[in-house]
């Protein structure tokens, strides 16, 4: 090897090497390989990869619907609030806007507080309309705006594990929460 090529990888690496420095290995199934900068309901900025370490639950809503987005809420609030322990404390609700135009941080503030969601288990995340379809569309999930203020989207309800793996999803309001209740728990007990 040449004095110029090892500089030339030296020099590489020095490039490289801060970009993954302190970040954990994520699979390739993970949803957060997809990256992406997001803004918290708090106004704080994450990248995607940041929400790794946590199992959460992942649902997309957006703050001005009157039908399913409220229901959606309540069917994940009923899965979770028999949850006890490290389990509770471990597992985070995750709501992705599909709204990023009307629904600003500041408005997913309110809204948190309006639906009672408590900041130590609930997120709400603020996207680029294009980082928004991407996630979406990794997790299966389908959407398209009717009208001037209503969107029609999937009712889904996703269960990530610590790494940012599918381990379950609730396709619609018409399944049992107590069936995501339970596949939260095998997580739990697989994780342990």
């Amino acid at each position: 090897m040449t004095r110029e090529s090892v500089a030339a990888l030296v020099l590489l690496l020095m490039v490289c090497l801060p970009l993954t420095a302190g970040q954990p290995e994520l699979p390739d199934d993970s949803v957060y390989q997809l990256g992406g900068s997001w803004t918290k309901h708090n106004g704080q900025q994450l990248e995607l990869a940041e929400l790794a370490g946590r199992p959460r639950l992942v649902s997309f809503v957006y703050t001005y619907c009157e039908h399913t987005c409220p229901t959606i809420v309540a069917r994940l609030k009923l899965a979770t609030d028999g949850l006890e322990g490290s389990i509770a404390d471990d597992l985070q609700i995750t709501l992705v806007s599909l709204d990023p135009q009307r629904d600003t941080p500041q408005r997913l503030q309110t809204y948190m507080q309006e639906q009672g969601l408590d900041e130590r288990g609930w997120l709400m995340l603020h996207g680029d309309p294009d980082e928004v379809l991407g996630f979406a569309a990794m997790l299966g999930v389908r959407y398209r705006p009717m009208g001037e203020r209503d969107i029609a989207h999937s009712n889904m309800m996703t269960l990530l594990d610590g790494a940012g793996v599918v381990r379950y999803q609730s396709k619609g309001l018409g399944d049992d929460p107590a069936d995501l209740a339970e596949a939260i728990s095998q997580l739990a007990s697989e994780e342990q």
